[in-house]
């Protein structure tokens, strides 16, 4: 499995947590989800498109700085050499 599909998994399984935290834990969320169906959508939308925004300016920064090829030359500590 590719990373960038890593890290789409995990940036939609922490979105979700987030919703169903943010859902369960108001009751007043709950009514607000059942009446402005479409208002609720455009938010859940939204936050996704600027969650990812956020990820991807920072992906592109650690690239364009150079930290994402030290990382990269990092030698992993569970194998022995």
């Amino acid at each position: 499995m590719r990373p960038v599909f890593k890290i789409i998994i995990v940036y939609e399984v922490i979105f979700f947590i987030f919703w169903n935290f943010l859902y369960y834990s108001n009751s007043a969320v709950e009514s607000w989800f059942k009446l402005e169906n479409l208002t609720a959508i455009y938010t859940v939308l939204s936050t996704m498109a600027l969650g990812f925004i956020f990820v991807y300016v920072v992906f592109i920064t650690m690239k364009l700085t150079g930290v994402l090829n030290k990382i990269k030359t990092l030698k992993d500590p569970r194998k022995n050499f």
